[in-house]
């Protein structure tokens, strides 16, 4: 179905819900079971025990289940829910609307599934039908909604506490924006998407007047001719320029620039908004979606609509209430060895900081790593693994090797990554510690015979130099490095060899001597050896700037967006 189709089938149906959230599945809620609430259908639903197995109908409710920490459960997500991280490691079940859908999920035979309320009636009965326990959410009208909906679904799943704790973010961050806009002067703002606007019981309303904006759908015929100014309705693009709104909103589904659109035969154009070039694009899975990601939605419209409100009454103080929480960045040693990094709705912060736990008896580790962002990713994994099979570079010993891959985010998201990496001592075998280097794998993946595919980054060691500590009086058997590189790289953690670096020497000297007496003539030997300073003054960083380890910074919505979006 195309956009617009999609927009015209989504009319019939009120505006849906869904949350959002991160990761894996925590430890299991205190929650009550069974459990009985009544749905939008008017059904007593029991759920009667913890589900483990959970399909969701929508990217709502997809997104719920992953803000809430119980991603782990899901099977299955319909086919929009694919932005979400791990989404392709479950069925597909298709639109949510569809014979195909209801074939789908009867053969996942799930515990629970979770259906707002874009998934017609008819859906809903014939799982019912198959034997399956659903639940089909109330519209959501307002943020309220949102937020009750966001416990709601934690009590029908298993993950009520987590859920309350999301809640009680969203509420907090919504009670900072408000505040910061609560003396400000509201512009006009104008929100189209597909030729519909939204009017007031709508959650868009909502973005837009919590951003401090005053929704001109809202007022008599402020962008429509019957003078409708409730829910969501199709735009008299006249009545809009005699409005004449300051701003233009778009969804993403629909633009992809902040440009103001000329409308219809170039109508819009007689509108500030577009004299000024005043647009903003927000992201379709937050402001097409009732769910807690909406936050971001209004933080991104309020930091366009009121600069100065945003950067000194609400970036900082919502920043430090998400990493104050139980939601930031958490680091998790896994069975196999490798450790998961988890950035869990760190807000708009571009930096992220994550402290690893350390591993016992090894030679080199990675204690800290920090995260500069060249684009905002509220919600992230990383991995990061030791171990392969790596030739080291010529005159070296390799000590550890490592490799990055991420979830949810992409290696030129990644503008920096600084590492901390913490080397035994007495696994040097007498090597200088000042001559330890992190290499970064150039084109051959450090896979060369000799090694030559290395790269070395500027290696810095951080706790201790060799004027006031050496391997004779140490009294801490670690040595802590720190390096800069960029993207998901693959490392190989180095040291000078001793034994290469002598048999080197050795070698040069032989050759000196010939080339000085006359009567001893060997064949020459070209020097192999790499100089200790040439790797240190070797500048393969990124560019911009380094951070530092510091305190983290801290329906419908009309269209395919709400009928096929949420």
């Amino acid at each position: 179905m195309n956009a617009r189709g999609c927009v015209l089938a989504a009319l019939v149906v009120l505006a849906g819900l869904g949350p959002a959230g991160v990761g894996t599945a925590a430890a299991a809620d205190e929650c009550e079971f069974p459990l009985t609430r009544t749905d939008a259908t008017g059904t007593d639903v029991t759920v009667s025990a913890d589900p483990e197995t959970v399909v969701t109908l929508n990217p709502s409710a997809a997104q719920t289940m992953y803000e809430i920490d119980a991603w782990d459960a899901v099977v299955g997500v319909s086919t929009y829910a694919d932005y979400l991280p791990g989404a392709d490691e479950k069925a597909s079940i298709g639109t949510g609307n569809s014979d195909a859908t209801v074939e789908q999920t009867l053969a996942l035979d799930p515990d629970l599934v979770l259906a707002p309320n874009t998934i017609d009636d008819s859906v809903v009965s014939q799982l019912r039908n198959g034997g399956l326990t659903v639940y089909q959410f109330e519209a959501a009208e307002d943020l309220d909604d949102i937020v009750e909906k966001t416990r709601l679904t934690g009590d029908l799943v298993g993950a009520c506490e987590r859920a309350d704790s999301r809640a009680d973010e969203m509420e907090r961050q919504l009670d900072v924006v408000e505040g910061a806009v609560d003396d400000v002067e509201r512009p006009d703002v104008f929100y189209t998407f597909f030729g519909f606007t939204a009017g007031e019981d709508t959650f868009v309303h909502e973005v837009i007047e919590t951003a401090g904006g005053n929704n001109i759908a809202a007022e008599n015929a402020g962008a429509n001719a019957d003078g409708l100014t409730s829910g969501f309705f199709d735009v008299s693009p006249e009545v809009v320029v005699e409005t004449d709104p300051a701003w233009f909103v778009l969804n993403s589904d629909e633009y992809d620039r902040a440009t103001v659109p000329s409308g219809p035969g170039g109508v819009y154009e007689g509108t500030t908004a577009y004299r000024e070039g005043n647009a903003v694009v927000l992201d379709a899975n937050e402001i097409s979606q009732p769910a807690p990601r909406i936050v971001d939605a209004i933080l991104d419209l309020v930091r366009v609509l009121h600069p100065e409100a945003y950067e000194t009454e609400i970036r900082g103080r919502i920043d430090r209430e998400a990493l104050d929480g139980e939601r930031g960045t958490t680091a998790e040693r896994l069975a196999d060895g490798s450790v998961q990094l988890r950035a869990s709705n760190v807000g708009r912060a571009n930096e992220v900081g994550f402290a690893l736990p350390a591993r016992e008896n090894v030679t080199a580790d990675v204690r800290a790593a920090n995260v500069t962002l060249a684009t905002v990713n509220p919600t992230f994994e990383l991995r990061l693994r030791y171990g392969g099979n790596h030739t080291a570079p010529n005159g070296t010993r390799a000590l550890e090797s490592m490799r990055l891959s991420g979830n949810g985010i992409f290696a030129n998201d990644v503008d920096h990554l600084r590492l901390r990496v913490a080397v035994n001592r007495s696994r040097l075998d007498g090597a200088d510690p000042e001559t330890v280097t992190l290499y970064r794998a150039g084109e051959g993946e450090g896979g060369s015979e000799n090694g030559s595919d290395w790269v070395p980054l500027r290696t810095t060691r951080v706790n201790g130099t060799a004027t006031n500590e050496t391997a004779a009086n140490a009294t801490d058997d670690t040595i802590v490095y720190e390096a800069r590189t960029t993207g998901f790289p693959t490392l190989l953690l180095a040291v000078d060899d001793p034994d290469a670096t002598a048999a080197t020497n050795r070698t040069a000297t032989a050759t000196a001597t010939a080339t000085t007496t006359p009567t001893a003539t060997p064949d020459g030997v070209a020097s192999t050896a790499r100089s200790p300073t040439a790797a240190r003054t070797d500048t393969p960083s990124t560019s911009g700037s380094a951070p530092g380890f510091g305190a983290l910074i801290a329906v419908l919505s009309i269209l395919l967006a709400v009928g096929c979006r949420r």
